[in-house]
């Protein structure tokens, strides 16, 4: 159970969260942010939580300088939180895959050779450079002598909003390039899969970290929208 002195302070967290979203909406000032810094700051002497805090949830840098490297995360933190998280998460780990990812079923009849050239045509038209191609059922057949069901994986790029993420976080070259999966499953049906990073809910984000400029959520808001266009593209064979 939690004690008496996190449930305050989470309280308190909260209730000054929820205040500046009504007041400020997606815009906050400085006072906004120095007040949510307070709160958490709070939070994080508190040491109440039963994983550590302070290497999780730290208040806003007076400077920031882009392209620059966060301290990693002591293991012991990030087993205590990914312990935690799994203990209060109903879902089992197919169904948190499955609420992170965009899907649409091609159309019956289309091949595979047809998908990926509609694809290909489509990132041409929404200005996304293709960087990869992999094949992965051949290699399985290779090395296993047997026939296993297909899957493609291919790669689409935008160099300069990479540019701009990687700036914000260099963390995030670990989901770069920006990949769609084209796989047969069981029923022999083909899907086209692409990690869905909608950017939107970041309207919504309290922490002062969380808020992006304009440019770069103008960049996000356009590589997901042409990434699905492409998923599009391919389930319709459309090109």
């Amino acid at each position: 159970m939690m004690c008496a002195t996190f449930k305050k302070t989470a309280s308190h967290l909260i209730v000054v969260a929820v205040s500046l979203l009504v007041s400020a909406g997606p815009s906050f000032s400085q006072s906004d942010t120095e007040s949510i810094a307070r709160a958490i700051e709070t939070l994080r002497k508190s040491n109440s939580l039963p994983f550590p805090v302070p290497m999780m949830v730290n208040p806003t840098d007076t400077y920031w300088e882009p392209n620059t490297v966060s301290q990693p995360f002591p293991r012991e933190s990030r087993q205590a939180m990914m312990t935690s998280g799994a203990m209060s998460n109903p879902w089992s780990l197919r169904q948190v895959f499955n609420f992170m990812t965009h899907k649409v079923k091609a159309k019956e009849g289309l091949s595979f050779e047809e998908i990926i050239e509609a694809m290909d045509s489509r990132a041409i038209d929404e200005n996304l450079k293709k960087s990869g191609h992999s094949m992965i059922w051949k290699e399985v057949e290779a090395k296993t002598g047997r026939p296993t069901p297909r899957v493609e994986i291919l790669q689409y790029c935008d160099a300069m909003v990479a540019r701009m993420v990687l700036d914000y976080s260099p963390e995030f070259s670990i989901f770069l390039p920006c990949r769609i999966s084209v796989l047969e499953d069981a029923k022999g049906d083909v899907w086209l899969m692409t990690l869905d990073w909608d950017v939107s809910w970041l309207n919504f984000a309290w922490h002062p970290d969380s808020q992006l400029d304009e440019e770069l959520k103008k960049g996000g808001k356009r590589i997901r929208d042409a990434m699905l266009s492409i998923v599009d593209a391919g389930a319709n064979g459309d090109w």
